[in-house]
């Protein structure tokens, strides 16, 4: 009985000790944690990539498996064609523009088109990391993208996307029509 009383007692302490941490130290905790996961993910990478690339800043890393040598990086304003699979760090598939992939994860619908998502770099509604992660692309390659939780959906959670989840996505670039002013 003592000790749920001094528990009781304790807890509007630690309640206010806990609220002394401010939401941007938080988000660095919680990007800090993503690095990490995200480091550890490609240390057990399955594939081999042929090249490795980090957008400043953001922590989002491609692992390339296919590299073209021609050609010129998505631009601002850029419409592209995007073939993608997005799944969680323990491979759980939430989405994709691929039917077979759609079919075997059990996440076909009859009602969607399975085809190239159609992206204008830096303009469309999609998570930031898309964007960022594009910013990286030419026509013509493949990636894998390792996004932060702060890129992706940060603390809410989106469907099955649990809040503050490092979201991998397997892009194929498959067209880039550059913008036309």
């Amino acid at each position: 009985m003592k000790k749920s009383m001094k528990f009781w007692a304790l807890l509007p302490l630690l309640a206010f000790l806990g609220s002394c941490i401010s939401d941007e130290e938080n988000l660095d905790v919680i990007y800090e944690q993503d690095l990490k996961k995200i480091e550890t993910y490609i240390q057990n990478f399955p594939d081999e990539y042929m090249k490795k690339e980090t957008l400043e800043g953001t922590g989002i890393v491609l692992l390339f498996t296919e590299v073209v040598e021609e050609g010129e990086v998505a631009m601002a304003g850029d419409t592209l064609a995007v073939d993608y699979t997005g799944m969680l760090l323990d491979g759980t598939v939430f989405d994709t523009s691929i039917e077979q992939t759609a079919r075997d994860n059990n996440l076909f619908n009859e009602s969607r088109d399975y085809e190239p998502y159609k992206v204008i770099l830096g303009v469309s509604s999609v998570i930031s990391g898309w964007h960022g992660a594009l910013s990286l692309m030419k026509e013509g390659e493949k990636a894998t993208a390792l996004i932060p939780s702060a890129y992706g959906y940060g603390n809410q959670s989106a469907g099955s996307i649990p809040a503050n989840s490092v979201l991998v996505f397997e892009l194929d670039l498959t067209e880039n029509r550059p913008y036309q002013p």
